[in-house]
């Protein structure tokens, strides 16, 4: 008799396990959203070429040379005067 009371009813879930469930659906929606909505960068290109449209190896050449000048300079900031 207990039995068949059980297989009438059928299985329902308990309120705490559909209230997790709905909880899950509703962050994985937000996610959805907020990464669809990606803002672009504030970061902005500031740079300018070294040159501009290089079609040649001379000018690559001196592109190379000016970045080894920056660079040069840039060490140059860094090096320490004390003899250790």
């Amino acid at each position: 008799m207990i039995a068949c009371s059980m297989i009438q009813k059928g299985y329902r879930p308990s309120i705490h396990r559909l209230q997790e469930e709905f909880s899950r659906r509703i962050a994985l929606n937000r996610f959805k959203a907020k990464v669809g909505q990606k803002k672009p960068s504030n970061i902005t290109d500031n740079s300018e070429p070294w040159v501009r449209n290089p079609n040649s190896v001379g000018d690559y050449l001196e592109i190379s040379r000016r970045v080894a000048e920056s660079e040069r300079l840039w060490q140059s900031r860094f090096k320490t005067s004390s003899t250790t």
